[in-house]
């Protein structure tokens, strides 16, 4: 009885592994065409659509200079001021991304994570139009990111920015959902125990 629980906890043990592995979202299994993103890979985006920038005659702008892995990358509409990407249960861990400037140089993105409304990070970066540049957050424990960006205070115009490769971590089940996990595994016991009985009481 007590392997077969130590078998189930090694189980519980190699399921919480399996849940830190990193994911990296590439939007490549996506039409090169414009397309919101809306719900997708278990994130809500908001304001944030794809592109294949070199079959839509992107290849030399910031869109094209800021494919990390081809085909495609994201975008914030219109060059919106500010788009997020959320979950709308848990958390998760943000690791990284390629971001460029879609048109204009010294771009500013400043990217915000929150967790239940409450801001735990803020970062601005500096793009450029010549190639992406990777930013390293290892942010845990948010359920929202903001994307805001910003040239100067004269002008809307310019200001998307380009992403790829979004590598996050999903987050671990709650403590709760171990009770439970912990809590079954004694129910196993006890089942165990009990026909173990019967099969000693059969014998006798």
């Amino acid at each position: 009885m007590k392997a077969i629980v130590a078998a189930l906890a090694l189980g519980a043990a190699a399921f919480a592994a399996g849940s830190a592995c990193a994911d990296v979202i590439t939007f490549d299994d996506r039409g090169h065409a414009v397309q919101a993103l809306g719900h997708y890979e278990g994130f809500d985006w908001s304001n944030i659509s794809t592109v294949g920038p070199k079959k839509v005659g992107l290849g030399n702008t910031g869109y094209g200079k800021g494919v990390v892995s081809p085909k495609n990358v994201a975008f914030n509409d219109y060059g919106l001021k500010q788009s997020s990407v959320s979950v709308a249960t848990g958390t998760f861990t943000f690791e990284s991304a390629y971001f460029t400037a879609a048109w204009i140089d010294g771009l500013k993105l400043t990217i915000v994570g929150l967790a239940d409304g409450v801001q735990k990070y803020k970062q601005t970066l500096t793009l450029n139009t010549k190639g992406p540049q990777l930013f390293q957050a290892d942010w845990a424990g948010v359920d929202k990111l903001t994307f805001e960006t910003y040239i100067n205070d004269c002008t809307d115009k310019g200001r998307q920015f380009v992403m790829d490769n979004f590598k996050f971590v999903s987050g671990v089940p709650e403590p709760s959902t171990w009770a439970l996990m912990i809590a079954g595994f004694g129910g196993v016991g006890v089942m165990i125990r009990a026909d173990r009985r019967r099969s000693l009481a059969a014998e006798a």
